[in-house]
């Protein structure tokens, strides 16, 4: 079974599927038409399409050239097929990637616009969409252009990030689009995903959970829920069937099958252990508060005493009693936020909490809480698994779920 399973995940790629490759206003167009070549290189049908912007830089014929089929640019061209271009190249794509995806056209699409062909498309598409962003570092780190991102990933894009070094402008930061070997792998490794978890029932928990002191204040941490919802999209994609247990998060939720909330890591542990028993799998992202109050003060605890005593406990640990009641037919996931990567404390972890896998990711810079990105390790029962650069959470995402359709319970 393992072999049949590895065999299908190898698959044939980007090997005749149809991708429809979306060209916006960047510089970074250049590459574009390079991951063009690629793509059509290793069997792929690419239709282009390119924003008014993009054919400043880079004319159509050079598209046209790579792939062997005419560059589209307008909503309205002249020909006398009456089909509807825009829905005809929406229906016809099995992926729509845009590279480059200028923050112009990134805003656009966040807002549901189709005022040209290349959004037009996007809006009226049913296929998964890839955007890798190109812009200047001051354009990357807009709030305008994260809260975008942010709305197009819950919706469910899958993010490509940019690579840091020299930008167009002469600057050195984050913001160059990422390779077109890169985006190439990473659309290869989404048709590979397809169908792998399929008549799989899993379970994510995801964000962080808020203990109360009084009826306003709680212990809390920083957790957005950005990494269980990436796993959450991604396992959907995969054919999933997904249930979600989420506290307090900071970006919209995924479409999941069945979504519940939980605020304390009472509720979270009352949530998991009683959905646990009709999943296959168990992947614990949520960031539960190891202590809570003793006791929650009635009201509001008023500025009185020059200082305040706070007694807490020890929360159960919800992971430990899943991996206590799973038996043999079921997987559970762990996560480990730590300072630094220790094989022998994850090792541990893995063993005491009963887990099949366990991934570890660090704290600070751009990995951790409230940001996109992660580095990750993940580790089995024979040790360290792989480990992986800095690369988006959608990425890591596909990565450990890749890694759990391998596995059988037990294994």
């Amino acid at each position: 079974m393992r072999n049949r399973r590895r065999k299908n995940r190898e698959g044939k790629g980007v090997a005749g599927r149809r991708i429809v490759l979306i060209a916006s206003g960047g510089i970074s167009v250049y590459k574009s038409a390079y991951l063009s070549r690629i793509l059509t290189r290793r069997g792929a049908s690419v239709r282009v399409i390119m924003t008014e912007a993009a054919t400043r830089f880079v004319t159509p014929l050079t598209f046209k050239t790579l792939t062997g089929n005419p560059a589209a640019v307008s909503l309205f061209p002249q020909r006398e097929d009456p089909t509807v271009i825009h829905i005809e190249l929406a229906e016809w794509a099995e992926r729509i990637v845009v590279a480059p995806a200028t923050a112009d056209f990134i805003g656009r699409i966040a807002a549901g616009m189709a005022g040209d062909l290349a959004s037009a498309v996007i809006c009226a598409a049913r296929c998964p969409v890839m955007l890798a962003p190109a812009m200047n570092e001051g354009m990357w780190l807009n709030r305008a252009t994260r809260r975008n991102l942010e709305l197009l990933a819950s919706d469910g894009c899958m993010i490509v990030q940019p690579g840091t070094g020299e930008l167009a402008c002469g600057d050195a930061g984050t913001g160059r689009m990422a390779e077109p070997e890169e985006i190439a792998e990473a659309l290869e490794r989404s048709f590979r995903g397809e169908g792998l978890l399929s008549g799989r029932r899993i379970l994510v928990t995801a964000g962080r959970t808020e203990e109360m002191i009084d009826s306003v204040r709680y212990l809390t941490n920083r957790s957005s829920g950005r990494m269980g919802f990436a796993i959450a999209r991604s396992a959907a994609l995969m054919g999933a069937r997904v249930t979600l247990v989420h506290g307090a998060v900071d970006i919209p939720l995924p479409e999941t099958d069945r979504a519940v909330h939980a605020q304390s890591a009472m509720d979270m542990k009352k949530a998991v252990l009683e959905l646990f028993r009709e999943n296959d799998i168990l992947i614990m992202t949520a960031a539960v508060s190891d202590y809570t109050p003793v006791s929650q003060g009635e009201g509001k605890i008023r500025r009185e005493s020059e200082r305040l005593k706070l007694e807490l406990k020890k929360t159960d640990d919800i992971l430990k009693l899943a991996g206590e009641m799973k038996g043999k037919d079921k997987i559970t996931v762990g996560f480990a936020l730590e300072e630094s990567e220790d094989e022998k404390a994850a090792m541990k972890k893995l063993e005491e909490k009963n887990c099949d896998l366990l991934v570890m990711n660090l704290i600070g810079g751009q990995t951790g809480f409230s940001v996109p990105t992660n580095r990750i390790s993940i580790f089995g029962s024979a040790g360290k698994v792989l480990s992986t650069p800095l690369i988006s959470k959608e990425e890591a995402a596909g990565i450990i779920l890749e890694q759990l359709a391998e596995k059988s319970p037990g294994e």
